[in-house]
């Protein structure tokens, strides 16, 4: 009876080993691999995986880390090069009308035409790399740095060169803030024209087919949203009017009623009518 018991135990322990070896040698066992009665196995392979992930993840979270410091950088280079290739294309634009008006419109127009295909190509390509960033930052869940940097990067120089008191009261006495909507319209239509053409490949990226903002944020701890308009514009915009004690009392404590009402109108004007000005193609990019 001793060898019939014995026989059996061996049989049941090589049929589980056959069992786990069926699941592939380079696999661990699954836990549907054991019996009831293997329990000491069954935990000793769990903490054996526990002890495997958690030395790894240390390393996971350093090269998580530095994948995303890499996007970043890349996408801070390639934002300064649209710009540089934005304002270049301005320039040559304003040449060529100038100097078609001095020769009666003469000039080589097959140089000017290829000039143009090139610097379209250019634009292309930069842009197509600009949106390989943001879904890799997006993957990583690091959505936030792809809009503090295009805020940074892109957004503040405009906001730095175009804000100031003198252009607040342009077009009226000191303190009545009557050029607080030009300024704002003026604004708006730089980033339209130098950076329109990223907005607009992020929101088609991030936005779903009914219009709005994907909710793959919620759904996912990793999110799945980068918001260029409202993070990487307004709140860039909306902290520098914030930020000078000048600019910000002429604006919001006028101390007059009739200036407080035109500045809360000039920006709810601007608010509302923001996401349109910018996700709006240009006529020279509808020519394009």
């Amino acid at each position: 009876r001793g060898g019939v018991d014995g026989n059996n135990s061996n049989n049941i322990n090589n049929n589980n080993n056959n069992n786990i070896a069926n699941n592939g040698s380079n696999n661990l066992p699954l836990l549907s691999d054991f019996s009831s009665n293997d329990n000491t196995l069954l935990n000793g392979v769990v903490l054996e995986k526990s002890r495997f992930l958690a030395k790894l993840a240390p390393r996971i979270r350093r090269l998580e880390s530095d994948t995303a410091k890499c996007l970043v950088s890349t996408l801070e280079d390639l934002l300064l090069r649209v710009r540089s290739l934005v304002e270049d294309e301005n320039d040559d634009a304003t040449n060529n009308d100038e100097g078609g008006q001095d020769d009666g419109g003469g000039g080589n127009d097959d140089a000017v035409y290829n000039d143009k295909q090139q610097r379209k190509r250019q634009h292309d390509e930069l842009l197509l790399m600009i949106g390989h960033c943001l879904r890799g930052l997006a993957l990583l869940g690091k959505g936030a740095d792809a809009e503090n940097a295009f805020a940074r990067v892109a957004i503040m120089p405009i906001i730095r060169s175009k804000l100031s008191m003198g252009k607040l009261d342009e077009g009226g006495s000191r303190g009545e803030c009557a050029g607080l909507f030009f300024l704002l319209d003026g604004i708006a239509n730089t980033i339209s024209t130098m950076y329109g053409s990223i907005l607009r490949s992020s929101e088609s990226m991030f936005t779903n087919e009914s219009g709005n903002i994907s909710k793959k944020k919620k759904a996912s701890p990793s999110g799945m949203e980068i918001d260029l308009v409202t993070c990487g514009v307004w709140v860039p915009v909306a902290t520098a009017l914030m930020a000078d004690p000048g600019i910000k009392m002429a604006i919001f404590s006028p101390g007059i009623a009739n200036v407080l009402q035109a500045n809360y109108s000039a920006l709810d004007t601007f608010l509302s009518e923001l996401a349109g000005s910018l996700l709006r193609k240009s006529p020279r990019d509808e020519l394009k």
